[in-house]
């Protein structure tokens, strides 16, 4: 699927729905990037259509679309959340996308382990439709069972769900990474092929890359960078890779998603 161009648009919200005391899942009425957005691509989102205040866009994964509306997931961790949470239904939003590469996906794997952390599963959840022809197998991880996102959906997709949680209220205790160890090691999966699609936090997604090189096994992933502009132009989101070439890359214009073996870890 080809990308789309780029557009701002007015959206309007239709829901709100504050899933824990910190967590929230929006619905937009948006056509032009419900119809075009591709799994792994994102959005930018001008919070404040009344004054510069704050003056920079803030990025969002599309959680999810249903004609011609789309979800997106987030969480309160500054002034720009927070103020998108005091939104209510009717008011209107000027967004920008879509932006950035997507999730590649081709005929080599029959098997699909997309591995999330945190609010991880927000940039994942909309690659599940075009894997609707793979065993799809989502492991997802947190720090507790209540700050896990996103299960309930799973399930109703029908898809296989993993939990890992590091105090051990849900599912595997410990590290979502470690869980993805431990399914890799049943070795039928690798029959036919299989990929790892991942988002969540750095350090997880280190550990994903580090096992799926140990494993021999295809990786993506989606990396959650602070970005100013969303469109190469303040160079503010760049990560190093692996490269003679080309030392540099940045995420909101040649991401946010990469080959994992491709990024020179810290």
């Amino acid at each position: 699927m080809q990308n789309m161009q780029k557009k701002a648009v007015k959206a309007k919200i239709i829901d709100k729905i504050q899933l824990s005391p910190d967590n929230f899942q929006m619905r937009l009425y948006c056509p032009y990037i419900a119809h075009n957005i591709i799994p792994g691509q994102f959005i930018q989102i001008r919070l404040n259509n009344i004054s510069n205040d704050p003056l920079l866009c803030r990025p969002f994964a599309v959680y999810q679309t249903d004609n011609d509306n789309m979800d997106i997931l987030f969480k309160l961790v500054g002034k720009g959340t927070r103020l998108l949470s005091q939104k209510v239904a009717g008011d209107e939003l000027m967004i920008i996308g879509p932006l950035g590469n997507g999730f590649p996906i081709d005929n080599s794997f029959k098997t699909a382990l997309l591995v999330a952390g945190g609010m991880g599963i927000a940039g994942l959840h909309l690659l599940i439709n075009r894997l609707k022809d793979r065993n799809v197998i989502v492991l997802l991880g947190a720090c507790s069972e209540d700050m896990l996102l996103g299960a309930d959906d799973l399930v109703s997709l029908g898809v296989c769900v993993l939990t890992a949680t590091e105090d051990g209220s849900c599912g595997y205790k410990g590290m979502v990474s470690q869980l993805l160890e431990e399914v890799l090691s049943e070795e039928k999966l690798k029959f036919g092929g299989c990929r790892i699609y991942s988002c969540g936090p750095m350090p997880m997604l280190k550990a994903v890359a580090e096992i799926a090189n140990n494993n021999g096994v295809k990786a993506y992933v989606s990396l959650e960078e602070k970005m100013a502009c969303g469109l190469g132009a303040c160079m503010g989101c760049a990560i190093e890779i692996k490269s003679d070439s080309k030392k540099y890359k940045l995420v909101c214009k040649d991401g946010p998603v990469f080959d994992a073996q491709e990024i020179a870890w810290k």
